[in-house]
């Protein structure tokens, strides 16, 4: 049994307090018994005859009886839970025509007859979970004509009859979760017309039955998550038109036909996470208009086609994190005016198209952590006036001068934005630095080294909107110029009349742990720009009394 429903009896049963005389080894409450006494040998004969329910918790009997409840006519609920019981004789609860609810949790028996459950004719719910059940008759339900809700989870069960569930016509949710189910029978729901919810999930399924959910006109959550299904048939789903969840998490799905979701008209959550997905057919979701949960992580999915979320108006949560993403089209997000919550972790985007957000002015959080992002495209977050939640962690960030966009716009909405660690990888003087605590002074773009000692081209060696103008262009719109020796460890940042920033790295001395100027020394640097040259010496003294 689950801690949480134990505690629940436990809690309900102390507040309400013993009122009345009881069984030996049971409590009794206004309406309730509560029986755990280990040394109780059997259903008690003195059951209050006002009592309603009855529970039994981890008590020793092995055995009940036939008509064992005969004497409480009134009874309309009795529980089983964590008890020793490993057999029913036949009509075990004959006299119960009132009853309504029969729970039998964490028990040791292994088979069921239908016998034992005869006449149990107001029978509405019926747990038989974390049993040990291994097979059911097919006339197991043969007397519970008005029953709406199933629980046959946590049990042992491979395979079910097909005509098991054809008395069970008023069924509304049906739980077959955590067996060992491989196999279901295509005709096996056929009956269950009135069905909302159907669990299914943690079972051995491999592949499913063209015509299985066929007669489940009413169903809206099916739950398939946890399975080991490879393939979907196109038609699957196609008589759900009610559907509005469908969980298919943890399985093995590596291709969908594209009209697999063509006739889910009204579904607004789906998992598709922890699958082996590649790619996504065109239109998948064309026809799910209402979709507000979409989740595809954990794939294999290395791109998304641009239309993939087109018409998905109503979507407010995406996650596709933990997949191999290395590139997203400038469009693949266009519509999306409703989106909240956005989850792009864990995949290998390099680079971000910078109208990739554009229009997503309800977005609120948005994840980029953990991929290979160096720097972010000027604009890029310029209309998404509600995102506050910001995580990009875990990319390697180049902190210079391209990185000015993203410093300016978390330094503007520093006072609502939450998760922003964001640490410098590179150049090496900053690594380790996180990016907010920087001065925009710091964030230059030292000469490469293969600018390094050549002269500008002249007029006539450019080319007419060639990289050298562009890069003439930018440098002089920033009044700025940046000094660096070959090696890239000395660095000087300078406007046009005063010099303002000065970066040494010293490498350690070959063959030693202590850096490469020792005190009392001085070094000089030749550094160059497209500016001109300066030379720089820096000098290392120890002062008297110093150590």
């Amino acid at each position: 049994m689950p801690p949480g429903d134990w505690l629940r009896w436990a809690c309900l049963l102390l507040l309400a307090g013993p009122t009345l005389p009881c069984p030996q080894g049971c409590d009794c409450f206004i309406r309730e018994v509560f029986c755990s006494d280990e040394g109780l040998a059997a259903v008690p004969l003195d059951i209050p005859p006002h009592a309603t329910d009855i529970i039994f918790v981890e008590t020793s009997f092995t055995v009940v009886g036939s008509r064992a409840f005969s004497g409480s006519p009134n009874l309309t609920k009795v529980v089983f839970l964590n008890t020793q019981v490993c057999h029913f004789r036949p009509d075990a609860f004959g006299g119960l025509l009132g009853l309504q609810d029969l729970e039998i949790t964490g028990g040791n028996f292994s088979n069921l007859s239908a016998d034992i459950f005869s006449n149990l004719i107001s029978l509405s719910k019926f747990t038989l979970n974390f049993n040990m059940l291994e097979a059911l008759p097919e006339d197991l339900f043969q007397h519970m004509g008005g029953l709406e809700s199933l629980q046959l989870q946590g049990n042992r069960l491979q395979t079910l009859p097909q005509r098991l569930f054809q008395p069970l016509r008023s069924l509304k949710t049906l739980n077959l979760a955590q067996n060992l189910l491989a196999y279901l029978p295509e005709e096996l729901f056929h009956p269950l017309g009135r069905l909302h919810t159907l669990r299914l999930s943690n079972n051995q399924l491999a592949s499913l039955p063209r015509g299985l959910f066929s007669r489940l006109g009413s169903l809206q959550e099916l739950f398939l998550d946890g399975n080991s299904i490879s393939k979907l048939s196109p038609e699957v789903f196609a008589q759900l038109s009610c559907l509005e969840e469908l969980w298919l998490q943890r399985n093995a799905i590596s291709h969908l036909p594209g009209s697999v979701f063509s006739a889910l008209p009204n579904l607004t959550f789906l998992s598709l996470q922890g699958n082996a997905l590649q790619t996504l057919p065109a239109g998948l979701f064309a026809h799910s208009p209402g979709l507000v949960s979409l989740s595809l992580s954990h794939n294999q999915l290395e791109t998304v086609p641009e239309a993939a979320f087109a018409n998905l108006t109503s979507l407010r949560f995406l996650t596709l994190s933990h997949n191999g993403l290395t590139h997203l089209p400038a469009g693949v997000f266009r519509g999306l005016e409703g989106l909240v919550k956005l989850y792009l972790s864990s995949n290998n985007l390099t680079v971000l198209h910078p109208t990739l957000f554009q229009n997503l002015s309800k977005l609120e959080l948005l994840s980029l952590s953990r991929n290979l992002l160096t720097t972010l495209p000027e604009g890029i977050f310029d209309t998404n006036d509600n995102l506050f939640n910001l995580a990009l962690y875990g990319n390697p960030w180049q902190c210079d001068c391209n990185l000015a966009y993203l410093f300016s716009w978390l330094h503007q909405y520093s006072d609502r934005l939450f998760n922003i660690q964001t640490y410098c990888a590179g150049p090496a003087y900053l690594k380790g630095q996180v990016v907010p605590a920087l001065k925009e002074e710091q964030l230059v773009c030292p000469i490469t080294r293969d600018h390094l000692g050549f002269q500008a081209p002249g007029p006539e060696d450019r080319e007419p909107g060639g990289a050298w103008d562009l890069v003439a262009e930018e440098r002089a719109a920033r009044s700025r110029c940046t000094y660096s020796n070959p090696e890239g460890t000395v660095v000087l940042a300078c406007d046009e009349a005063w010099c303002r920033w000065l970066s040494v790295q010293l490498s350690p001395r070959q063959g030693s742990g202590s850096p490469g100027l020792p005190i009392n020394a001085s070094q000089e640097w030749d550094l160059k720009s497209s500016c001109g040259s300066v030379r720089v010496t820096v000098s290392i003294e120890a002062l008297a009394g110093e150590p």
